[in-house]
Formats: C-alpha cells, structure tokens, sequence
C-alpha cells in the first residue's frame, strides 16, 4: 500500500500566524509586569521621599498656632470690653451730672446704663505678659454706687456723696481700660512674633515640599524612561524570535531554479 505523502502546503503560515500570536501575548505579559514593577517603585519611592524636617517643622507650626489661640481669643474679647468700657465712661458721666443736677431719675438711669456695660464685661484670661486688668473684681464688687434715694439728691451732702462715689468709680474703670489697652498690646506683639515665626516655618516647609516634589519627579522620570527603554529591548527581542516563524513561512515556495515544493515535514524541517 503506498504512503501518502503529508501536505504541509498551509504549514508554514499557521506557524507563522501562531508564533505572532503567541509572541504579542507574551510581550503584553511582560509589558503588564513591567508596568506593574514601575508603579510599585512610585509607591516606594513616594513612601522614602518624605522628608524628615517635614513633620518637625509642621510641629513647631502646630504648636506655635496653639500658643497664639489664646492671645487671639483674649484680643477678641478685649476688644469688646473696650467698647462696654467707653460706654460706661459716658454713662457715669451722665451720672455725676444728674447728681450734680439733683436729677434722681437721670442719676439712677444712668447707673442702670453703666450696670448693663458691667455686665457685659469678659474675664480676660491672665495670660503670660498680661496685667490683671481688674474686670474680675468689678464684675464681682460691682461699681460701688448706690441708688438716688440712698443718697437723697435733693441735699447737698447726698450729692456730694454721690458725686465722690461716681467718681471713684471712674477711677477704676479709667485702670480697667489702662490695663486692658496695655494687655492688648502685649497680645498684638505676641500674635505678630507667633505669625512671623510660623511663616518662616512655612516657607521652609513649602521650600522643602518643592526639592522634594522636584527630586521625585526627576526620579520617576527616570524610572519611567528606563522602563520603556526595557518594554523596547524586549520589543526587538521579540521581533527577533519571530523570525524563525516568518522564515518557515516562505520557505515553501520554490527556490530558484525549479526545485520541487516540500511535500513532507521532514522536508519542512529541513
């Protein structure tokens, strides 16, 4: 029985055909992992660019800011007394010139007037630098001043005394806002020195974020280069290991000078 000799006529395409498959699969592969190589030195190299200054000096700022809340709190409130201050100021004057007068019903409603500015009044907390400003001790004594019937107006001793007693008052608010105006001084100062030192901190900070933002992206730089550098080389090795597939590919036609066709796979082999 003769042997029918094996067709390999569509051999050499097929090989061809699947060798470029199979080295286009391979090199995604290995574009994937080079990928993924790449990423994972970014996240690296993000966890090792910290700088170490970075958090000490953010620190320093934090506590500075911390140390200056209260001054700020305390300006805020000072800042309102003064105006219950200057109110009062008008209100006792009104006073002695309603006692002055023998005016009971202007005296007691000036004094009235004044109590209301006592009363809104803030405790400035006694921070370093500060004087006691003495609020605390008139919010507690109050302003020493009785009301018109107590000192009968419509006699000259009672307003006298009545007068004496407005003006010891005004004594002691005129040191109340002495104090507090030299207290929101010393607060002003404090703040000032707080805010120029956390801008120097920042400036170093911002400084520091740069040089560090500038040298990670030199690096990444690089590593990206380098990676797609290596996804190239692999590209042309690639190429070169495919062919062999080409070549098998064309080898079936005949070679010049009329050689028979390959008819078996030794043949093709060959």
């Amino acid at each position: 029985m003769a042997t029918t000799p094996i067709q390999v006529t569509s051999l050499g395409p097929a090989a061809a055909l699947g060798g470029q498959q199979l080295a286009q699969y391979r090199l995604q592969l290995v574009g994937q992992q080079l990928t993924a190589r790449l990423n994972k030195k970014i996240a690296q190299l993000k966890d090792q660019a910290q700088d170490p200054m970075l958090p000490v000096l953010q620190g320093r700022v934090s506590s500075l800011n911390n140390q200056k809340a209260p001054y700020s709190t305390a300006l805020d409130q000072m800042s309102g007394n003064n105006s219950a201050i200057s109110d009062m100021k008008i209100q006792l004057g009104n006073a002695s010139l309603a006692a002055s007068l023998g005016d009971a019903a202007g005296f007691d409603q000036a004094m009235a007037a004044a109590q209301s500015d006592v009363d809104i009044l803030g405790v400035v907390p006694n921070l370093p630098g500060f004087q006691p400003d003495g609020i605390g001790n008139l919010k507690l004594n109050g302003l020493g001043i009785q009301s018109s019937s107590v000192y009968d107006l419509t006699t000259a001793a009672g307003r006298a005394q009545a007068i004496a007693d407005v003006q010891g008052a005004q004594n002691t608010i005129d040191q109340i806002f002495a104090f507090t105006t030299q207290n929101q001084a010393i607060a002003t100062t404090i703040s000032q020195l707080i805010d120029s030192q956390v801008s120097d901190l920042n400036d170093q900070i911002s400084s520091r974020q740069q040089s560090e933002v500038i040298d990670a992206a030199n690096q990444i730089a690089r590593l990206q280069q380098q990676t797609q550098t290596q996804f190239h080389l692999v590209e042309l090795a690639f190429g070169a290991i495919a062919q062999p597939a080409t070549a098998l590919a064309t080898s079936r036609t005949p070679a010049a000078g009329g050689s028979a066709p390959l008819t078996s796979i030794l043949d093709t082999l060959a």
